[in-house]
């Protein structure tokens, strides 16, 4: 029972990407510092030489609440606004973001902002400490639309993405 609960999650997810308006996840990228802009299939990542962003392996994967297993994280390494340190995608009015998520404190949960093409924040997603499970967080999208999310204070790490 429990393979069929895993191999349908997995069906479910590889369907849910193939249909989904923005989707990226940890575990399709490859290690590496993030200095400048870069886009991954249609999510860009904001960053600078100084206020960069790291995508990072780890030797035992993380698993999330609904048995997603990452192999890696996206660690936004401190606060952001729109213009570093963000992550930027398309939405549709009637979407749902999906983010999988951690604080990278062990002992605070922290805040990821949601803001417009304009930078002003229009929501927020709790990303719990940094423990044995991903959190899952979501947010409905309000409009047609370019939208960011970044850290309010500190670090968090993103595993997987999805706006469907």
């Amino acid at each position: 029972m429990k393979k069929a609960v895993v191999l349908f999650t997995i069906m479910a997810l590889v369907v849910s990407g193939a249909f989904a308006t923005a989707f990226i996840s940890v575990n399709d990228l490859e290690p590496e510092k993030v200095v400048d802009t870069k886009e991954y299939e249609g999510v860009v990542f904001i960053a600078t030489p100084d206020k960069h962003m790291t995508i990072e392996s780890l030797d035992d994967g993380r698993e999330a609440e609904d048995g997603e297993v990452f192999n890696g994280r996206i660690k936004l390494e401190g606060s952001g606004k729109i213009s570093q340190r963000a992550i930027r995608f398309q939405g549709k009015k009637g979407e749902v973001l999906t983010v999988y998520l951690n604080s990278s404190s062990k002992t605070e949960a922290r805040t990821l902002v949601i803001a417009d093409s304009t930078g002003a924040q229009i929501g927020a997603l709790t990303a719990p400490v940094d423990g044995s499970r991903v959190g899952i967080q979501s947010f409905e999208i309000p409009s047609d639309g370019t939208y960011y999310i970044w850290s309010k204070k500190s670090g968090i790490n993103i595993y997987m993405l999805i706006v469907e």
